[in-house]
């Protein structure tokens, strides 16, 4: 039978039941979303619904404010939900999950020994219980009998644990299908879109804006179907140590949850630039060169190869300039010349709240983490496109 799962609104919430024909199911203001809400509180993306082999669940942004509430609770990680639960995703918008599914009875608890068998030739009788009375002799050879079982079963296992690592390394698993691989492509944006901008909040001194960043960065992908595959699961490791290294070098403490994270495998390789890393440097030099003859001065590069630039973009894949003192003019030709040169070009500069968070850093007396005027990156990622993304 097939089920056609939606969400429906539940009064005074209204709206049209929306299907829920893909995965992971963005709920947030974002206009991508699969249920964009533009409402004061929701955030771009605020919450998903993700379908799993045994079921639906709910899965909120790490931090997001407020939490989304699951028939009344408060969920901070991702929930089983059943079908007719109630979601509240701020106060005053309310869905209902209707999966289609008919109601499951309740599975029942394991038989004991008095438990129906059918036995041949006598059925719907029950087995009769064993004496549960042994000999002492008996109980030891039972003893001596269970221990070698389960030294047996320990073996066993670690066995399995040794091939099952074996048969999982990184040569060995097997590559995204041609959807799945355009899906996490399209979250790894996302997730370098928080992790630049984390990056960049943390340079401010906003340390718990830039936790907030960072988790994103993570959860995007943690959130999504995807998150269990062998391929992808090296990878959300790979973003999390990147983070961890990010605070390291700029000798700020690493918070808990990144302190141990390991990389076994470069995030920079997931994503196909469309120029290397030798291309990108040649056509960056010629800008510079150009600016020095029209301008009289150099192209100020303030940041290459930080951790972040070495995870996402490879090494000498990425520049920041963060300078005070060009003219307007003179950030234009930069950027219009990046552009004709096949080099892509975010402008971090023009985000409004990184912007009023500037402006609070200068009011409290904190010049020095304002940052500067301009805020530009550019990499070899030409192809690609975020909301910083000058076009």
């Amino acid at each position: 039978m097939t089920y056609d799962p939606r969400l429906v609104p539940v009064a005074p919430t209204q709206g049209a039941p929306r299907s829920i024909s893909l995965t992971p199911f963005w709920i947030g203001s974002a206009p991508d979303s699969a249920l964009p809400l533009q409402l004061p509180g929701v955030a771009p993306r605020h919450v998903a619904l993700m379908e799993r082999e045994d079921g639906f669940y709910l899965a909120p942004v790490a931090n997001v404010y407020p939490a989304p509430l699951l028939n009344g609770r408060s969920v901070s990680g991702p929930t089983r939900m059943q079908n007719g639960d109630v979601i509240q995703v701020v106060p005053g918008v309310v869905w209902r999950l209707e999966t289609g599914e008919p109601l499951q009875a309740a599975e029942e608890e394991a038989a004991d020994d008095d438990a129906f068998v059918p036995v041949a030739g006598r059925s719907g009788k029950k087995k009769k219980k064993r004496n549960s009375r042994r000999s002492a002799g008996g109980r030891g050879r039972a003893i001596v009998v269970w221990g070698a079982v389960l030294a047996l079963v320990a073996l066993l296992v670690v066995a399995g644990v040794v091939v099952y690592r074996g048969a999982t390394s990184e040569s060995q698993v097997t590559p995204l299908s041609d959807n799945d691989a355009a899906l996490f492509d399209s979250l790894l944006l996302v997730s370098y879109d928080h992790m630049e901008r984390g990056s960049t909040l943390l340079d401010l001194g906003l340390s718990d804006q830039a936790l907030q960043e960072f988790a994103r960065s993570t959860n995007v992908i943690e959130t999504s179907r995807l998150r269990d595959n062998p391929w992808v699961k090296p990878r959300i490791a790979a973003l999390a140590a990147t983070v961890g290294e990010i605070y390291r070098t700029r000798s700020i403490n690493v918070p808990a949850q990144y302190r141990n994270a390991k990389a076994t495998v470069s995030t920079a390789a997931a994503l196909k630039a469309q120029l290397s890393a030798a291309d990108f440097a040649t056509r960056f030099l010629a800008v510079q060169t150009r600016f020095s003859s029209q301008y009289h001065r150099q192209v100020v590069v303030t940041g290459r190869d930080h951790a972040e630039h070495l995870s996402l973009y490879g090494k000498g894949g990425a520049i920041d300039m963060r300078v005070n003192d060009l003219s307007r003019e003179q950030v234009q030709w930069i950027v219009a010349n990046c552009r004709a040169a096949g080099i892509r070009v975010k402008d971090f500069s023009t985000d409004s709240v990184l912007q009023a968070q500037i402006q609070s850093a200068i009011k409290a007396g904190l010049a020095d983490r304002a940052g500067t005027g301009v805020h530009l990156h550019v990499d070899r990622f030409a192809d690609r496109k975020d909301r910083y993304t000058v076009s």
